[in-house]
């Protein structure tokens, strides 16, 4: 009886968290990018995505999400200045090679972006390119 119990609480508090992550967040960018990209390891295809706050830790986790929800990662951020507001919303790409890698965030009117943390597979890529270019 004690285990069953213990089993349904652990099943509740998975069931609310859950309901809790899908809830809170917030769209704060449309894109439609013409070239498929890699962001953390995965590879995305050319296509609309959404960017979205994730209101648990907003200042360093977004979402990308694909416009018909098949592609989807959560991405570690970290904030970055500049010394005038952005003139436009945009993202930056990396491109070693035929690789395309998500760089930054860029926010219409903001003076802070979102930089995303290097990954293995980006700089691997960046090496192995480093390499056939000389």
């Amino acid at each position: 009886m004690k285990t069953i119990r213990m089993l349904f609480t652990i099943a509740l508090l998975l069931g609310a968290a859950s309901i809790y992550t899908q809830a809170e967040s917030r769209t704060f960018l449309a894109v439609s990018i013409p070239f498929g990209f890699t962001v953390e390891g995965q590879s995305f295809p050319a296509g609309d995505y959404t960017i979205s706050d994730l209101f648990v830790h907003s200042q360093t986790v977004i979402q990308l999400r694909s416009s018909d929800s098949n592609y989807v990662a959560v991405i570690q951020t970290h904030p970055t200045d500049s010394l005038k507001p952005s003139a436009k919303s945009e993202l930056i790409f990396q491109r070693y090679g035929n690789t395309y890698f998500l760089s930054q965030i860029r926010t219409k009117g903001e003076s802070t972006g979102r930089e995303l943390l290097g990954t293995r597979a980006k700089a691997l890529s960046k090496e192995r390119n480093d390499t056939e270019s000389r």
